[in-house]
């Protein structure tokens, strides 16, 4: 587990590896986001993960008990590549920077691999929506946090346009890293 790192006026947060036994706290997870997750098809996909796939959890201390807040699944492709396939963080803790720093231990851990591509993929803006913490708001996320648009994908998924955004990882040693 790594540090404590204090997330914007909040009790510190830890982020750790998943493991299958967290899975029910990531189910309660998404349970809190009907908006983002109301597709049943993809909660089943997003649960399949949390039990199968590498992942990290945020961890936040209330009391002497520990609670998941957070978390993200991913994948590797190739050599220098690798994709977030699921991310959330509980309703009640959105906006206070569990994101970044379950994003931040990922690309760390991502860059120490040698790998020099974060794939992400969410609904693109020309799906159209009027939800005030949708998808413009996962979008700005992942823009701010150094992933750019790189092409709408508008057959990937049954009931949505798809963007695909991408962010380059430093390379150790070099200028850029």
């Amino acid at each position: 587990m790594t540090g404590r790192p204090r997330v914007r006026g909040a009790d510190p947060v830890a982020i750790r590896s998943l493991s299958p036994e967290d899975a029910p706290e990531c189910d309660a997870v998404i349970a809190s986001l009907p908006y983002h997750f109301g597709n049943a098809e993809g909660r089943r996909l997003c649960a399949e993960a949390v039990r199968s796939r590498d992942g990290l959890i945020a961890v936040a201390a209330d009391g002497d008990a520990e609670e998941i807040i957070g978390f993200l699944t991913f994948e590797r492709h190739f050599d220098a590549s690798a994709e977030i396939t699921w991310m959330a963080v509980r309703a009640d803790h959105r906006h206070g920077g569990v994101g970044t720093a379950l994003l931040d231990e990922l690309c760390g851990r991502l860059v120490t691999e040698g790998r020099r591509l974060l794939l992400a993929f969410t609904v693109s803006p020309s799906e159209p929506e009027d939800e005030p913490d949708g998808y413009n708001v996962t979008r700005a996320f992942y823009l701010s946090r150094g992933f750019v648009a790189a092409r709408d994908l508008p057959d990937l998924w049954p009931d949505d346009k798809a963007i695909l955004l991408i962010k380059p990882l430093p390379v150790p040693g070099s200028k850029l890293g």
